[in-house]
C-alpha cells in the first residue's frame, strides 16, 4: 500500500499504470513512483487553487506557477557550440553494424553485461570476419538476421550514446568497449565513413537556444518535483532516484 500525505494509491491504480513502464528495469516500482508524483502535483494544485481537465494539464499549470527557467542568451549558446563541435555538423555518414544484448524487465543486467563482454572479447580474438555470424547468433535486434548491418547512418538518426560511439571510431573498426543505451548493450563496428562539414553558429543559433532552454526546464522541473517529494509524507515506496516522464 502506498500513501502520499495520507492519500491512498491503490493496487489497481498501480497495475493499470504498469504497462506504460515496461522498458524500465522494475516496471511496478516505476509505475508507483509515477503515481506518487502525480498525486503530489494534484495536492500542490489544490493548495494553489489551480484546476484543469486532466493530470497532464494540471501538471503544466503547477509548473507554470512554480518553475521559472532563464532564456539562453547568445553567449551561453556560443559557448555550448564551441564546446560541442560534433553536434553541429552536416553530411557526416558512417556504415555501422551492431550486436544488441537487449535489457528487458527482470533480466540480471550484470550477467547480460558479462555475456556481452565475452562475445566482444571473442570478436577481438577472431577479427571482423566473425562479426556477421556472431550477430546472427546473439543479437536481439532484427538486424541480426543481416549480420548486424544497420546501413549508412547520419547524425541525428541514432540514440546519442550510439551515435557518439560510432562516429568516434575510425572506419572499418570494431569498438573496444560495449556501448550502453536504453535498449541494452551494443557491440559496434564501422565501415566506410564520409566526412561532412561544420555548420556555422548563425545557422544553429535559434535551434540551439531552444534546446538549451528546454534542457534547463527539464532540470528545473526535476528539481522541483524532488522538492515536493522531500517535503511529503510518502509511505510504501522508495522515491530516491525516481525517474519518470514527469521528471525527464
Amino acid at each position: 500500500m502506498i500513501t502520499v500525505n495520507d492519500t491512498l494509491i491503490t493496487e489497481d491504480e498501480i497495475l493499470a499504470e504498469v504497462p506504460r513502464h515496461q522498458r524500465e528495469a522494475n516496471p511496478r516500482l516505476a509505475a508507483g513512483q509515477e503515481l506518487v508524483l502525480r498525486a503530489l502535483c494534484r495536492q500542490r494544485a489544490a493548495e494553489l487553487d489551480l484546476s484543469a481537465e486532466d493530470d497532464e494539464a494540471l501538471l503544466e499549470s503547477v509548473l507554470a506557477h512554480e518553475v521559472r527557467t532563464p532564456q539562453a542568451d547568445e553567449a551561453s549558446c556560443r559557448r555550448y557550440y564551441e564546446q560541442h563541435p560534433d553536434e553541429f555538423r552536416e553530411g557526416d555518414r558512417v556504415e555501422a553494424w551492431h550486436i544488441l544484448f537487449q535489457a528487458t524487465s527482470g533480466l540480471d543486467v550484470q550477467k547480460l553485461r558479462t555475456r556481452a563482454n565475452g562475445v566482444l572479447a571473442e570478436l577481438h580474438r577472431d577479427g571482423l570476419g566473425a562479426f556477421a555470424a556472431c550477430a546472427q547468433r546473439y543479437s536481439n535486434c532484427p538486424s541480426g538476421a543481416k549480420g548486424g548491418a544497420l546501413g549508412e547512418l547520419g547524425r541525428g538518426e541514432m540514440v546519442p550514446e550510439f551515435e557518439r560511439a560510432v562516429f568516434a571510431l575510425p572506419e572499418y573498426t570494431l569498438g573496444g568497449e560495449l556501448v550502453e543505451t536504453r535498449f541494452g548493450f551494443h557491440i559496434v563496428r564501422t565501415g566506410l565513413k564520409v566526412e561532412g562539414h561544420a555548420l556555422p553558429f548563425e545557422a544553429v543559433h535559434a535551434r540551439l537556444a531552444g534546446w538549451l532552454e528546454e534542457a534547463s526546464r527539464r532540470r528545473a522541473v526535476h528539481q522541483y518535483l524532488q522538492q515536493l517529494v522531500g517535503a511529503a509524507r510518502i509511505e510504501g515506496i522508495p522515491m530516491s532516484g525516481a525517474e519518470s516522464p514527469l521528471v525527464q
